[in-house]
């Protein structure tokens, strides 16, 4: 009998999130193994993961919502499942036989304060120790993280799972138009821990020198701040901005980009690194942990938040670009892939109570 597995979907209000792709790419490869039902809002698109059942189980995720998420009769009214599933806190104190996994995907509110709302700070402050030691299962994305991890709580690493992500498979539709200019391209959510400040200054030092764009793929509070950036350094005329792609339209920006660049002072991992990678790209990255984790001796590295560095590197990249090697990257990403990672966590769900 297979078993019953409760996915906890509320924050995941549509697919275009790292957290959102992971756990569908993960429990789509699963369900001829066990009974998942997905617990969503009335805004996700249920034709998603046809594999797993979805449930409607709130309008959206209110305040409300989410203080009633701490009860175990909130995810009990359809039935006890085996196991439950979050990306998120709280972890909720089931009783009986109901066994939770938790999935942390970085620690970002350990390394600074400005990098979440002050209300998400305090809460994975206060939250994280006792959801951790609720958990019966702890799942993380990159050693690095598991290292924080155990250091930090003292979690046992018997209960410490390491699943790594992997490249999203993407089709390639031409349906961008850069006028046919030559650019270096950066995707992520516009937001402090990505420093696309330091990739604009970098960018102005490089322009004087190269005839090319910048394009930034993504959305996010700071569009202003980093247009005006642009603006000040006397090359907003060549900054683009993309805004929110679809996962085609992101496929045709790596395969038309001369270099990706991921200047990242944060991440829990690099899945845009490898998604670079796969797409046969020169990569250049910010030489943070879980970035040299993901990349090892493939990209090119500068120093975080170093604009005269990472102009450097570009730089150097730009007069020595025939010397690059796409088969390195695409071996290096292929050493990640989402039919391993699946298989570990089928491990777990088998593992828990039995």
């Amino acid at each position: 009998m297979k078993r019953s597995v409760l996915l906890n979907w509320l924050p995941f209000e549509n697919t275009s999130t790292g957290a959102a792709k992971r756990s569908i790419e993960l429990h789509e490869r699963l369900a001829d193994e066990f009974n998942f039902v997905a617990a969503v809002t009335e805004g996700f698109p249920l034709d998603t993961a046809p594999g797993v059942e979805k449930k409607v189980f709130a309008a959206n995720r209110s305040l409300a919502v989410r203080i009633s998420e701490k009860s175990p009769g909130f995810w009990e009214r359809q039935g006890k499942p085996d196991v439950w599933v979050t990306d998120t806190l709280p972890v909720p104190g089931f009783r009986g036989d109901t066994r939770t996994v938790l999935t942390v995907h970085d620690l970002r509110f350990l390394a600074s304060r400005k990098y979440l709302s002050l209300q998400r700070f305090l809460f994975l402050k206060l939250s994280m120790k006792s959801g951790l030691k609720r958990a019966d299962a702890v799942v993380t994305v990159s050693d690095w993280i598991a290292k924080q991890i155990i250091e930090t709580y003292g979690i046992s690493p018997k209960k410490l799972h390491v699943i790594p992500n992997a490249a999203a498979s993407f089709p390639y539709v031409e349906s961008l138009d850069f006028s046919g200019r030559e650019y270096i391209l950066t995707v992520g959510h516009l937001e402090p821990r990505k420093d696309h400040r330091t990739l604009i200054r970098a960018f102005a030092t490089v322009a004087r020198k190269w005839d090319g764009d910048l394009v930034i793929a993504g959305r996010g509070a700071l569009l202003g701040d980093l247009k005006f950036l642009a603006d000040e350094l006397g090359v907003g005329s060549r900054v683009k901005f993309a805004g929110g792609v679809s996962d085609s339209e992101l496929s045709t920006l790596y395969a038309q980009s001369t270099c990706l660049v991921c200047p990242s002072v944060y991440e829990g991992f690099g899945m845009t690194l490898l998604e670079g990678m796969a797409a046969e790209l020169p990569v250049i990255a910010s030489s943070i942990p879980p970035h040299m984790e993901v990349a090892g001796d493939v990209a090119l590295w500068f120093e975080s938040g170093n604009c005269k560095d990472l102009a450097e590197v570009i730089l150097s990249f730009l007069e020595n670009r025939q010397s690059f090697i796409p088969d390195a990257g695409v071996r290096r990403a292929q050493m990640y892939n989402w039919d391993d990672s699946a298989k570990k966590l089928a491990s777990i769900y088998r593992g828990l109570g039995a």
